[in-house]
């Protein structure tokens, strides 16, 4: 069964200004780099346009309110959410797309017309909270509507009980967090770069979730630094355990690419080798808990290797071998020390939760 890839040239018409790492060139160079690899001519993979979301799908994480004024805004000609945030007039059409794009994937995987889903779709999501800008974060990141957490919303409706998370973006996904705090439904596990050195600045080891959703929110805050190493240990003595308890019905990727050791805005040290172990992972996991399905959607990552590193996530979906490679990083063994410790505090906490995770 092929993988699909839900894109458009709609995509490029939310307009952010000169300068901004959130431009249309991310996904237009994105989709080039797919459409002329192995992956895509070898009939692995199909495109399929994404259908507009409706307002009331919106709604299921955010504020009526809110979905409103950034309505108005475009409508307006467009503006500034927030300093970080621009839209342009076209702008709310085209994250209701990128909301429906996510949405059709995963009406897509629940009929069995597909398994595997990469939402190759702009605007990113999963800074986006209730009202806009989530927890104390400063801004809304890029962000507008959050794709991630309506498309869990959305399962959850359809009959789905058991919806897992895995944000590997350098940043926090603090309104995934803050929408999913108390849903004991969904997991959600968040690997992103220390929090006190990067924005939003939430995501702590302790931030686990309250209510029938403590021990649900599994916040790894690593040190900046980590390598392929780092996140190997992470996969072993963290994923691994909490996917085999949890076996979530379908794996849902808020797929950042931010984390690679030559982005220009974050300070980890991902290499190729790196994220193809997530995917491995993520592809291996969903096969033996959630009968192979997967859906990601793309949030950030704006350096050099994106489209590459853009391509190597789908080829691990559709299970087609992509030729790009890079030496496997190794942490310096403070930042090694560092990890181990967190991961020790985080099995603590969690064991210590209602869910008994660990």
């Amino acid at each position: 069964m092929a993988t699909v890839v839900i894109y458009d040239e709609v995509f490029l018409k939310h307009h952010t200004g000169f300068g901004h790492p959130e431009s249309p060139r991310r996904v237009e160079s994105s989709f080039r780099e797919l459409s002329s690899s192995r992956v895509m001519l070898s009939g692995a993979c199909r495109v399929v346009k994404p259908r507009l979301a409706s307002p009331s799908e919106v709604e299921l994480v955010h504020d009526p309110s809110y979905v409103a004024m950034v309505r108005r805004l475009c409508e307006g000609g467009g503006g500034y959410i927030d300093a970080d945030t621009p839209v342009s007039k076209d702008s709310y059409e085209v994250a209701l797309y990128a909301v429906g794009g996510v949405l059709k994937g995963c009406d897509m995987i629940l009929s069995g017309e597909a398994k595997k889903v990469f939402g190759l779709v702009r605007p990113p999501g999963h800074h986006a909270g209730i009202a806009g800008r989530a927890l104390s974060a400063p801004t809304a990141g890029f962000c507008i509507f959050n794709n991630v957490a309506i498309a869990a919303r959305y399962l959850l409706s359809k009959g789905l009980n058991r919806v897992l998370i895995l944000d590997h973006d350098c940043h926090h996904g603090n309104g995934t967090q803050e929408i999913l705090y108390s849903n004991g439904k969904v997991l959600k596990v968040d690997l992103h770069q220390d929090p006190r050195t990067l924005y939003p600045g939430t995501g702590y080891a302790w931030e686990i979730g309250e209510g029938e959703g403590k021990g649900f929110m599994v916040n790894v805050p690593l040190p900046p630094g980590s390598g392929d190493d780092v996140y190997s240990m992470v996969i072993d003595e963290l994923l691994q355990p909490l996917m085999e308890r949890f076996k979530p019905e379908i794996v849902l990727v808020s797929a950042g690419f931010d984390a690679h050791k030559d982005e220009p805005i974050t300070n980890m040290s991902l290499s190729a080798q790196g994220f193809s172990r997530i995917y491995d992972f993520v592809v291996e996991a969903a096969e033996k808990y959630s009968n192979g399905r997967v859906l990601a959607t793309l949030e950030g990552g704006y350096g050099e290797s994106f489209p590459k590193l853009v391509t190597l996530a789908v080829s691990k979906l559709a299970g087609v071998d992509y030729e790009f490679k890079e030496v496997a990083t190794s942490s310096k063994e403070v930042v090694m020390d560092k990890a181990r410790s967190t991961l020790a505090t985080l099995k603590k906490l969690l064991s210590a939760s209602s869910s008994g995770s660990f």
